[in-house]
């Protein structure tokens, strides 16, 4: 079973409240291929940021500790990408709602559902 938390964005305008399910856990595209990773989930400022800190990684440390200072801090992105994610929504406008046990994610939209109907309907 996996564990997802429901993200709500309150209406502005005209346009109607967002919800988006954020599985949380372990991510291994963001383990194995971190911006790839960042970028397909619209984290721009964070794929950014991961190219940046690899690129200090590079120039800071002797070549021999830079394989393990960068496998350090791919297991460290595979472990808290989904948390960096939930932060990043959270700083436009996200909050988090409630929070689903499920095997997948159809299974934790229709938890959302049974539990919460308003959230389903904006999700939908």
């Amino acid at each position: 079973m996996r564990v997802w938390t429901v993200q709500t964005k309150p209406p502005a305008g005209r346009k109607g409240p967002r919800v988006l399910l954020v599985r949380d856990g372990f991510s291994w595209g963001a383990l194995l291929v971190p911006t790839v990773w960042f970028l397909s989930n619209g984290l721009v400022a964070l794929a950014l940021m991961h190219f940046a800190v690899v690129a200090m990684i590079g120039a800071a440390l002797p070549a021999p500790a830079v394989p393990f200072a960068l496998a350090g801090l791919q297991c460290f992105i595979g472990f808290e990408a989904r948390s960096l994610q939930s932060w990043w929504l959270g700083l436009r406008g996200f909050q988090p709602a409630a929070v689903l046990v499920a095997r997948d994610e159809d299974a934790a939209f229709l938890n959302l559902a049974a539990f919460r109907p308003d959230l389903a309907r904006a999700a939908a």
